[in-house]
């Protein structure tokens, strides 16, 4: 991955909202807080004050502004908005920080259907705000090695790339009335990878959801797809194989991968080193590095979240090209038929 986030400025500290505060809202406050150009300046959630209000609230951020909703924050200081509500709630999250006028980082997915999305993107652009979705695992140190890889061509041309990704996830109760579950809750982060590493969009391609014998989804706990995948470097089959209603081991959260190129396999699995890249011809493997970080990195997309809105520059995963992924993880909506 090309360097993405510049050198500090002397500019004040960006003021954040952080809106939802469930498990991921916790994390995220951590990081906003300790990130060198951000401050976290307040934590919106419509269950704060009631009975159902997060316990890690008031012990780690009782000292900031609280609010049920955005339109209580209208006379606070506040520049920015990181969304990391429910997926189903994004879309009415994301809208009310844009009519606002902050510049929004939401957490994938981006929004359920391709007609928020789309609908989102235009009104960021209508009120020239930056609109960035968070897909952190860009970041990974695996996929800036797999993106020099393709750029050096130090094995040669991508001529096909095969994903696979299965668990028994029990998933929470929003996630089991979503349709496209597999897709847009676990799946995203998968099309997306494909998407950077290659600088790639699926053009063309079938994609198939289905539902695996006890499945807690309302649809899609599962999905099998091939894309035609079209970029700078060519054209390659991407063949995707996911389930959160698996009975199989698990796989890694990256999942596992293999990359064919004209002169070397590059496996991401467990093998004797440990999960990470190999470069593989017949028998031999060489150990290439670790795949993913100690942490989920979401430090990285909020420093080049904050980047851009200093810069002016287009987010690398903005909302525009988050539409891409968006396609694929509605895949069965766009390259083929049903579940």
């Amino acid at each position: 991955m090309e360097a993405m986030v510049s050198e500090a400025s002397n500019a004040a500290p960006l003021r954040v909202a952080l809106v939802g505060a469930g498990g991921l809202g916790r994390g995220w406050a951590k990081v906003i807080s300790n990130q060198q150009g951000a401050e976290l300046g307040a934590v919106v959630d419509p269950l704060i004050g009631s009975e159902r209000q997060a316990e890690w609230i008031v012990e780690e951020v009782g000292h900031l502004p609280l609010a049920t909703d955005l339109e209580a924050t209208l006379e606070m200081d506040i520049d920015a908005a990181v969304v990391t509500a429910f997926s189903i709630a994004h879309h009415v999250a994301v809208k009310a920080a844009l009519e606002r006028g902050l510049h929004v980082l939401v957490e994938k997915p981006f929004t359920v259907t391709l007609q928020e999305a789309e609908e989102l993107v235009s009104l960021a652009a209508d009120k020239g705000l930056t609109l960035m979705v968070s897909q952190n695992y860009r970041y990974f140190p695996g996929a800036s090695l797999l993106r020099e890889i393709v750029r050096d061509e130090r094995y040669g041309s991508i001529a096909s790339v095969f994903c696979e990704f299965c668990l028994d996830w029990p998933g929470k109760p929003y996630q089991h009335g979503m349709q496209h579950a597999m897709g847009l809750e676990m799946a995203v982060h998968h099309f997306d990878m494909c998407r950077a590493i290659f600088d790639a969009e699926a053009t063309g391609g079938y994609a198939r959801e289905w539902q695996p014998a006890g499945s807690q989804y309302a649809g899609g706990g599962a999905i099998e797809a091939v894309f035609e995948m079209e970029g700078s470097r060519g054209t390659f089959p991407f063949t995707y194989s996911g389930s959160l209603v698996s009975k199989a081991p698990r796989t890694p959260w990256p999942g596992r991968w293999r990359f064919e190129f004209d002169r070397k396999t590059i496996l991401l699995d467990t093998l004797e080193n440990g999960y990470g890249l190999y470069a593989c011809q017949v028998e031999e493997h060489e150990w290439l590095g670790r795949y993913d970080g100690d942490t989920m990195l979401f430090n990285l997309p909020l420093a080049h979240f904050i980047d851009s809105i200093r810069t002016g520059k287009e987010p690398w995963s903005s909302g525009r090209d988050n539409l891409g992924t968006m396609r694929m993880a509605l895949a069965a909506e766009f390259f083929g038929k049903g579940r």
